[in-house]
């Protein structure tokens, strides 16, 4: 029984999917329709030149330029003469990019960034009065902020962050300058009102630690800002927080400062006449590239630069770099990259954001935006430890509890609903290729992130990208589709829908195996390990439903007597069909096992077999006809077999490619990973099946705690101490998967475990997937059956 579940469905005719014919086109139609992806000798040259353009962004990443950083830079005055711009290089950049609506900030724009046009806008403006240049671009500029000031309070635009502090303080400053803003005068009064409230809150003792929050900001404090303390925070690099905007402010509020003008020189040799909003970039960049060729599904081809990136954040992380461990989001998402590739690193680096009060006193205000919860949401769910991550349990009580509240705005934009939506849901409870053509799908080559200003990464958000991973994507939904048809050829051939299978239940099994070891490499390993998955199934219902205890020990003789089986001889055609059925695929299966192990592994499978039989005749005689109850150690050592990880697992092993001894199979650290798969499949079968199995009388770990209990454990009370066991053999699990010290398994046989546990959570998540449910069918047309498309050349 694959992860505790069977196919115990309404059997349908072999031409319909529930009431959708097969290679109709609508919307839950699974779709049988001819490979149209050809891979020509052009196309094939075009995606390697993509793929080469791709490995030279590393390193090389530029972020867009800043408007609003950029006037900042340019009110900077000279060193010399109070007079003269210090950069005047960036004055005419300015002038020379202003947009045709007069406005300036990111170009090309997004609707939901008016507030951001603004921002940049008027801060352009500021820069060109203060030194008296480009009288018709501030007409033209004044005119934009006239038309579009609508959206200086508008719940649905996008603000950058500080924006309440920094735009009312442009406007005070506009009005020194004696530059007339077209703003209604009750929304200023208002906005001014409002910062004024949130300065003194900063500035109080009681908020000492609201005033880091307001730092990041400083440009927007102006006279009001302690400049000198301020200039205590200044980094190695000679910034304030890595931004140029906040830097310049402090050379023209605060005095000349040599680390300072470096820090804005060097930014200028780079780029000549204009800043981003955040420099340096190399950190932010790298993490963000590594962490996007993983959601595209296309990292396995840049695996030397990965390891590259992620070798130097490493050593950054252990030399406690301030270009992470400044930025939330920044070390957040080095966390989890790191951990998730097998690097040691520990949670306790994150212990400034246990909480939310603690978090938001001790950020600076750079921190304070929904990208990092995000992050440090993300980074909660990759605990290994009971004890040692502990931190990362209450980040994640409390990122979730956050993102929860703000889901419940009704203004909060689609774009961000979307993105909290996402990042609730569990890494580990998705299917890896439905997620991977949700981010394709999504994928926007113009798509922005914003801190004070909203900016683009050119390596990140690029052609080549979303060309190659799509590429790879329907390969992959080519080599799946002709594997699909090979598995319904077998399924015809060893006649089982004779047995009670259903056709239906091929598809899921197969969807389930292929949606997360995907690689066509592992092709031999992907057919196993659904054909498995269905023999498995077959045997489970005999066991449970079908057929007399005679029969199943007619099917352990069958397969203990393996190469003499003929002369056993078979009680029912039900036994013949699913006996020869099975004997057919170990004799295959061990055949492709021995070409790939160079040697012989077919006894190891059919005793893989012989234990799952026996602990299923257990099941049946001793718990289900004569109505024992086991105690909790003996049914795990039974139901853990039963569940079919040993047997589909171990198997799918030999046919990865990496050449495993006979000692490894056997090792301490293969049974610990095989136990510890074993038992989280189980306990999660055990809790969604519970009430089936109930009406059934068959034994359940739930059904079991309430019995011995004697009546003091209720069933929820069972449930969440199951649930409690369940999330602790989970962390272990994917301890022992990321651990590489003392290890003898390759890393793509450790993936297997944790892919089956994906699996297993992933169909719970989404009900009862061998019932096959709607959004299943929609999910197998996704993976299998509907090219992607979203780049036309």
């Amino acid at each position: 029984m694959i992860l505790g579940l069977r196919s115990k469905i309404i059997p349908l005719p072999d031409h319909k999917l529930g009431n959708i014919k097969l290679g109709s086109v609508t919307k839950d139609a699974i779709c049988h329709r001819p490979c149209r992806v050809r891979c020509s000798h052009s196309t094939a040259s075009s995606m390697e030149e993509a793929k080469e353009r791709i490995r030279e962004t590393f390193g090389k990443i530029e972020l867009s330029p800043s408007s609003y950083d950029t006037a900042w830079v340019a009110m900077v005055p000279s060193r010399y003469s109070m007079n003269q711009p210090c950069f005047p290089q960036c004055l005419d950049w300015i002038l020379e990019n202003q947009r045709e609506d007069g406005s300036w900030g990111l170009n090309p724009s997004h609707p939901l960034l008016v507030k951001d046009s603004l921002s940049s806008t008027l801060a352009s403006l500021l820069a060109l009065r203060k030194w008296r240049i480009g009288d018709n671009q501030v007409q033209r500029g004044l005119g934009f902020i006239e038309t579009h000031g609508w959206a200086v309070d508008n719940k649905d635009q996008i603000s950058p962050l500080g924006f309440e502090i920094i735009f009312p303080c442009m406007i005070n400053y506009a009005e020194k300058l004696n530059l007339d803003l077209p703003l209604d005068p009750n929304l200023v009064n208002m906005m001014l009102c409002e910062r004024e409230l949130t300065i003194e809150r900063a500035l109080k003792n009681e908020f000492e630690g609201n005033m880091a929050n307001v730092e990041y900001f400083a440009e927007g404090l102006g006279e009001l800002c302690h400049w000198k303390e301020m200039m205590l925070r200044q980094r190695h690099n000679g910034s304030l927080f890595d931004s140029p905007a906040t830097t310049a402010a402090a050379l023209i509020y605060h005095q000349y400062d040599e680390k300072c003008f470096g820090y804005l020189n060097s930014i200028l040799k780079l780029h000549d006449n204009w800043v981003p909003t955040i420099c340096p970039t190399k950190i932010h960049s790298n993490l963000f590239l590594v962490d996007a060729l993983q959601n595209l599904g296309v990292d396995r081809y840049f695996k030397t630069e990965v390891k590259r990136v992620l070798d130097e954040i490493y050593r950054l992380w252990l030399e406690k770099n301030e270009g992470i461990f400044s930025d939330v989001a920044h070390c957040a998402m080095a966390f989890r990259l790191l951990r998730m590739n097998n690097y040691e690193v520990s949670s306790e680096e994150l212990e400034g954001s246990v909480d939310q009060e603690h978090f938001f006193t001790t950020s600076s205000g750079k921190l304070m935006n929904h990208v990092a919860i995000l992050e440090l949401h993300r980074a909660s769910q990759v605990a290994i430890h009971e004890r040692k991550d502990h931190i990362l349990d209450k980040i994640s009580t409390w990122t979730r509890n956050f993102m929860e509240q703000k889901l419940l705005d009704k203004h909060i934009p689609d774009r961000s609903k979307k993105e909290m939506e996402f990042a609730m849901r569990k890494f580990y409870g998705t299917f890896d290729r439905v997620e991977t053509r949700r981010y394709i799908e999504s994928y926007k080559m113009d798509s922005f992130k914003i801190l004070k200003a909203a900016y683009r990464s050119s390596g990140i958000n690029n052609i080549d990208l979303l060309k190659f991973s799509e590429h790879d994507f329907n390969l992959c939904q080519t080599r799946h589709k002709e594997e699909l048809q090979q598995m319904k050829r077998w399924f015809t051939d060893c006649k089982l829908e004779q047995v009670g299978l259903s056709q239906q239940y091929l598809y899921t099994s197969y969807f389930i195996i292929a949606a997360i070891l995907f690689e066509p490499e592992y092709a031999d390993a992907r057919l196993a390990y659904a054909k498995y998955a269905i023999i498995i199934t077959a045997v489970d219902d005999f066991f449970d439903c079908f057929i007399c205890k005679e029969e199943l020990q007619n099917i352990i003789e069958l397969v203990e007597r393996w190469e003499g089986y003929s002369t056993v001889g078979f009680r029912s055609e039900r036994v013949r069909i699913f006996f020869l059925a099975l004997y057919k695929m170990v004799e295959e299966i061990a055949a492709k096992a021995e070409t790939k192990q160079g040697r012989c592994v077919k006894d190891h499978l059919i005793n893989l077999w012989i234990d799952m039989l026996k602990c299923m005749l257990v099941e049946l005689d001793l718990w289900k006809i004569k109505s024992t109850t086991p105690s909790i150690e003996e049914y795990l050592s039974v139901a853990c077999v039963t569940i079919g990880v040993p047997c589909f697992v171990l198997t799918s092993l030999y046919l990865l490619g990496p050449k495993l001894s006979k000692d490894v199979i056997e090792s301490s650290e293969v049974s610990a990973l095989c136990n510890c798969t074993a038992a989280v499949a189980r306990l999660i079968n055990d809790i969604h099946s519970y009430k089936r199995e109930q009406a059934e009388s068959s034994t359940n770990m739930v059904s079991i705690l309430i019995t011995q209990s004697q009546g003091t454990i209720s069933e929820e009370e069972a449930i969440r101490q199951i649930k409690e066991m369940m999330e602790s053999k989970r962390r272990e699990l994917l301890g022992m998967v990321l651990q590489n010290k003392e290890s003898q398994l390759p890393q793509v046989c450790k993936d297997l475990f944790w892919t089956t546990i994906n699996a297993a959570y992933s169909i719970h998540t989404h009900g009862d997937g061998y019932r096959f449910p709607e959004e299943f069918k929609n999910h197998i047309n996704d993976v299998i059956y509907k090219p992607l498309n979203q780049y036309s050349p």
